[in-house]
């Protein structure tokens, strides 16, 4: 008698067991409602795997990676979810270069003012051209000086003394 109601006991318990478990959600289901929240952030992929969610892709900004994250974070079964989404990096800032008339006004001064005599630039299409000779202790600083004038380009064709 007591081993069956052992049995019974066993049976009942593995019955439970087996009803828990298929209450769980699947991945598969899990999948499917994350999709279905993050549908509105294209480019972004999601897999589950034993409940954890694993987001994929690329987004404008870390609000909208946060966002996504959030959303699969919500939906029913998700154990965790591993962000993976990307944020390019932003654009490179504009590159301003000065027109020439005011780029040969601006060395003209330089050149002056550093007294460099023997140095000669000319200015064509952004590109500063150097010729002459100098120091080489002067090169430094009017290398530095003409980059603060925001050339295109310097072409130093100048003889070091």
């Amino acid at each position: 008698m007591k081993s069956q109601i052992t049995r019974a006991l066993l049976g009942l318990v593995m019955g439970l067991i087996v009803a828990l478990s298929a209450c769980k959600p699947k991945d598969a289901d899990i999948e499917k409602s994350i999709a279905g929240a993050i549908s509105a952030y294209p480019g972004v992929s999601v897999t589950v795997n034993d409940g954890t969610a694993t987001l994929t892709g690329e987004v404008a900004d870390e609000s909208t990676r946060s966002a996504v994250e959030t959303a699969a974070k919500s939906v029913k079964g998700v154990k965790s979810v591993n962000n993976q989404l990307t944020v390019p990096p932003p654009p490179p800032p504009p590159v301003t270069i000065n027109p020439d008339a005011t780029l040969q006004q601006s060395v003209s001064t330089i050149i002056t003012d550093m007294k460099l005599s023997k140095v000669n630039a000319a200015v064509s299409d952004g590109v500063i051209t150097l010729t002459g000779e100098i120091k080489k202790a002067e090169l430094p600083g009017l290398i530095q000086k003409l980059n603060e004038i925001k050339p295109k380009k310097i072409e130093n064709k100048l003889v070091i003394k």
